[in-house]
């Protein structure tokens, strides 16, 4: 949920960004819900701008990545590796990257739902996204 938050305010100065998706080499889905969910919520800030469109790419188009609501996603999946996403902005001359990374456990799962279950007493119709219900 951080990174999606401070990748939205960044995004809001930095038009240049791509997101990488890393996971262990049995994960099926690619990109995965977290990339996904990113690239979604970034699109509402604005669409990322591209030094060279993909259409203008020399070699193969697909090094370039999969285009998901308007962001290139690269998606990792090999041994060694658990869940992790990160974003990187690029400016001339400097690079801001946001990443994540999750172990093995479902505890950064569980922290959220704990979060989550204890504001829902005071919470009104649907919410989506555990952003919605820590007011952020």
């Amino acid at each position: 949920m951080l990174l999606q938050k401070f990748a939205e305010a960044a995004a809001k100065l930095i038009p240049n960004w791509e997101i990488i998706d890393y996971a262990h080499d049995d994960k099926v889905d690619a990109p995965s819900g977290t990339a996904r969910e990113l690239a979604a919520r970034l699109s509402k800030v604005r669409r990322p701008e591209l030094t060279v469109p993909l259409d203008r790419t020399v070699g193969l188009r697909e090094a370039r990545g999969a285009t998901l609501s308007a962001s290139q996603i690269h998606s990792i999946r090999l041994p060694g590796y658990v869940i992790s996403a990160e974003i990187i902005f690029g400016m001339p001359d400097q690079k801001l990257t946001i990443r994540h990374d999750s172990g093995s456990g479902a505890r950064p799962y569980v922290d959220g739902a704990l979060l989550a279950i204890r504001k829902v007493s005071a919470l009104v119709d649907v919410h989506r996204g555990l952003d919605s219900v820590l007011d952020l």
